[in-house]
């Protein structure tokens, strides 16, 4: 296994050995209207276990006043027929939803871990990628 952790708030998702990253989406640093700053990062994850995909989707608040918080959603079990329309309309629905309520353009950077097979690979990508900073990698034995 191999959890994927924030420094500050361990524990939202682990990869078993087999599973891999199917792509990482950043939407970089989206300021709010509160002066609230807003990361939000979609993890999708091939699991080798059940040949399905999981989403994972995390929003990260740097709030003015110094404080913190983040959120998770996921959608589990996704089918391999349906990843990638669910990776467009996750996408989309986000982007269209902070326009609509705050006229704020998100523009997605995504690292494309599709045809990385071996899990030292893809750490080596995402970690050349530079995107996710305060997020650490253990492998466990």
């Amino acid at each position: 296994m191999y959890p994927i952790d924030d420094l500050d708030q361990p524990g939202y998702f682990t990869l078993q050995d087999k599973d891999r990253f199917h792509c990482i989406l950043h939407g970089g640093e989206v300021a709010l209207p509160d002066k609230t700053t807003m990361i939000l990062v979609v993890f999708v994850i091939r699991r080798s276990e059940s040949h399905c995909f999981d989403l994972f989707i995390i929003n990260k608040f740097f709030r003015p006043d110094g404080t913190t918080n983040k959120t998770m959603m996921s959608k589990k079990n996704i089918a391999t027929a349906d990843i990638e329309a669910t990776i467009t309309s996750t996408s989309t629905t986000f982007a269209l939803g902070l326009k609509l309520k705050g006229g704020i353009d998100i523009t997605w950077d995504e690292l494309d871990l599709r045809q990385v097979t071996t899990k030292d690979e893809q750490i080596e990508r995402i970690k050349q990628w530079g995107k996710l900073t305060n997020v650490k990698v253990r492998k466990q034995p």
